[in-house]
C-alpha cells in the first residue's frame, strides 16, 4: 500500500508542474504585446487662408505652431468636396517653407464655381494632424472681352476685320473669330469666319461674298468653358463694285518674245483689275501695249499703259501701279495743284484712313507724279498682299476727296 500511495503522489506532482508551466508561457505573450504600443505627441498647426484664388486653383498653405514629439517629415494641404478632408483626399506638398514653420502650397485642378473644404496637414512619428478647415469656392467662368477696332478695310464684296481678344474670362478659348449678317446681332448661327488659333491676342480675318452697296453688322465672338461670349456691335457699308476692264493691243503675227510677254501682263492685269473691282468703285477701260522702247512702265490718264521689255516690270506691282495713273495719280492738272502742295496730299478722306491704316497721324506724301506710303513705287513696298489692298482703299479714298474723273459731280459710293 504504500508503496502504490507513492506512486500516485509523484504522478499527481507531475501534472502540476505541466499546469503551472503552461501559465508562466501565457505571462511572456501579455509582455511583449504591451512592448509594441505607440507613444508620442502629433504636430499642431493651423490652415493659412486663400490668395489667388481662380477658377481652377488657389494658394494657401499653414503654419506649425508645435512640431510635437518628433520632426515632421512631409506638410502640406488637403481638399475634398466634402468636410473634413484627409490626406487619403486631394493633396499637395509645400511650395515653399521657412523656419518659422509657414509653409505655402498650392492647389490646382479645381474646378470653377465650386466649392472645397481644405485643412492643412503635417505629419512626424506620431501621425498625421491637421489644421482647422476653411472653406474655398472657386472663381466663376465669365465670358471673353474684346478689342474691336473700326472697320475700314471695306470694299465692294469683301472686308476685313482687326480684332483682340483681351481676357479668356477664366477659361481658355477655345474658337475665337467674327459673325456678321445683315440683320443686327449676329450670332454663330449667322455666317462666321473662324480664326485658325485660338486663346487671346490680336489677329485679322477677312469676309468674303458680300453684296455691294449693303449694310452689315458684325461681332467677335470666342468659346470658352462658359459657352460663346460677343462683343460690341460695329457697323459697316460695303461700296459699289468696281468696273476696271482692259485690252491687250496685240501683233497680228506675234513673236515669242512677245507670247511670254502678253502672258505676264494679262496674268497681272487680272490680279490689279480684281483688286480695283473688289475694293474700290472706279470705272474704266484701260489700254495695255508691248513697247519694246519704253524702259520700264508707263500711263496716262486717257487710260492708255505701255510695258518695256523688261520681264521684272510686267508684274501686278508695277501693272496696279500704272492703272493708279490711268484713274488720275500723278497725270492730272488736280493732283499737282489741288490734291498735293508743298509735297503733302490735302485731302482729308485719305489722310483720315493712312492714320487708320498706320496707326500714325502723318499725312500721305506726293510729287508730281507719285505718292507714299502705299502707292506700290518699288518692290520695297510690298511686304505682302495687304499692300494692294491698302493702295486700292487708298484710291477710293481719293474718289471721295475729288479725284479728276468724279470731281465735276457728286461721288457715289
Amino acid at each position: 500500500m504504500k508503496t502504490q500511495s507513492k506512486k500516485y503522489l509523484i504522478a499527481a506532482c507531475f501534472i502540476i508542474a505541466l499546469i503551472g508551466g503552461c501559465k508562466k508561457t501565457e505571462k511572456v505573450a501579455e509582455i511583449t504585446t504591451a512592448k509594441t504600443e505607440v507613444t508620442g505627441t502629433v504636430a499642431t498647426l493651423t490652415t493659412s487662408e486663400f490668395t489667388s484664388i481662380t477658377t481652377t486653383g488657389a494658394i494657401s498653405g499653414g503654419t506649425i505652431i508645435n512640431k510635437g514629439s518628433s520632426a515632421v517629415t512631409d506638410q502640406g494641404i488637403c481638399w475634398s468636396t466634402s468636410p473634413k478632408p484627409t490626406i487619403e483626399s486631394k493633396k499637395a506638398g509645400v511650395v515653399s517653407i521657412n523656419g518659422s514653420g509657414v509653409f505655402i502650397s498650392q492647389l490646382t485642378g479645381l474646378t470653377a464655381s465650386t466649392k472645397y473644404y481644405v485643412r492643412a496637414f503635417a505629419i512626424n512619428k506620431a501621425g498625421v494632424a491637421y489644421g482647422n478647415e476653411i472653406e474655398l469656392t472657386t472663381a466663376s467662368i465669365a465670358g471673353a472681352t474684346f478689342g474691336f477696332s473700326p472697320m475700314y478695310i471695306i470694299g465692294s464684296t469683301v472686308a476685313a476685320a482687326d480684332i483682340e481678344v483681351l481676357t479668356d474670362g477664366g477659361d481658355a478659348i477655345t474658337e475665337r473669330g467674327i459673325v456678321y449678317a445683315s440683320l443686327p446681332n449676329p450670332t454663330v448661327s449667322s455666317s462666321k469666319v473662324k480664326h485658325n488659333n485660338a486663346g487671346l491676342g490680336k489677329f485679322r480675318l477677312s469676309l468674303k461674298g458680300l453684296t455691294p452697296k449693303t449694310t452689315y453688322y458684325a461681332r467677335a465672338y470666342a468659346i470658352n468653358a462658359k459657352g460663346v461670349s460677343y462683343s460690341s456691335e460695329v457697323t459697316f457699308k460695303t461700296i459699289a463694285k468696281g468696273n476696271v476692264t482692259y485690252t491687250i493691243n496685240k501683233s497680228s503675227n506675234p513673236t515669242e518674245e512677245e507670247i511670254n510677254a502678253y502672258a505676264r501682263i494679262t496674268a497681272a492685269a487680272d490680279s490689279a483689275c480684281w483688286y480695283l473691282n473688289n475694293y474700290t468703285s472706279a470705272t474704266k477701260n484701260i489700254t495695255l501695249n508691248y513697247v519694246p522702247g519704253v524702259g520700264t512702265a508707263d500711263a496716262t490718264n486717257t487710260g492708255w499703259v505701255r510695258y518695256g521689255t523688261n520681264a521684272t516690270y510686267q508684274k501686278l506691282r508695277t501693272t496696279l501701279h500704272e492703272f493708279n495713273h490711268t484713274l488720275g495719280t500723278g497725270t492730272t492738272d488736280w493732283w499737282t495743284g489741288t490734291a498735293i502742295v508743298n509735297g503733302i496730299y490735302t485731302g482729308n478722306t485719305v489722310n483720315t484712313l493712312l492714320k487708320k491704316i498706320t496707326g500714325k497721324d502723318t499725312p500721305l506724301n506726293g510729287d508730281r507724279q507719285h505718292w507714299w506710303p502705299y502707292g506700290l513705287n518699288q518692290d520695297s513696298e510690298v511686304s505682302s498682299s495687304w499692300d494692294y489692298v491698302y493702295n486700292c482703299l487708298i484710291i477710293e479714298a481719293m474718289r471721295k476727296d475729288g479725284l479728276p474723273e468724279w470731281s465735276s459731280g457728286t461721288y457715289t459710293p
